[in-house]
């Protein structure tokens, strides 16, 4: 009976050990800035709207932390928060964060989606919210095994359908 435990026990911690090589947790820190190119409304959204307040060259900055998981050093899984202020606007973002590396070189390049709710203040009394996408290309370059640094730029979709254009640098560690 103790050989059948010590072979479970041993058959577990080994498991679990090299479940822990495979997928480690990683935290990403990034600044990105982004410029309005466009907006897709068309139409008179009804009875409550109160008129397009962006205007059409505003600028904004977003502050992210994200936190997740990768697995076998090319997909990244997690979750993020953002602080924004858009044209005087202030509001937080709540995404997820998704990124595949496309090499496990030091130098890579990545693909990334960025899917989610973001809420503004200021806008209209109350706020807005809506669903707010974001996706791009950029490139990651790992410094040792100490972290890496991210730089990337993409499109954003949010705030009433206006479309930015983003450039982010961050540090994952």
């Amino acid at each position: 009976m103790k050989l059948f435990w010590t072979f479970v026990l041993t058959f577990v911690s080994g498991t679990i050990a090299q479940a822990q090589q495979r997928i480690k947790f990683e935290s990403t820190l990034a600044v990105e800035y982004f410029n309005h190119l466009t907006t897709t409304l068309q139409v008179d959204p009804g009875p409550d709207w109160k008129g397009y307040y962006l205007p059409e060259d505003s600028q904004g900055f977003k502050v992210t932390s994200t936190n997740g998981i990768v697995k076998n050093e090319s997909l990244h899984v997690g979750l993020g928060l953002s602080y924004a202020r858009l044209a005087q606007i202030n509001g937080v973002l709540g995404f997820a964060d998704l990124r595949l590396d496309i090499s496990r070189k030091r130098f890579a390049p990545y693909l990334y989606l960025n899917p989610g709710y973001s809420h503004f203040w200021n806008q209209y009394e109350g706020g807005t919210g809506g669903f707010n996408w974001e996706n791009g290309l950029g490139g990651r370059y790992r410094i040792k095994n100490t972290g890496s640094i991210l730089a990337s730029a993409g499109l954003a979709f949010m705030q009433q359908g206006s479309i930015f254009f983003t450039t982010k640098v961050g540090y994952t560690f």
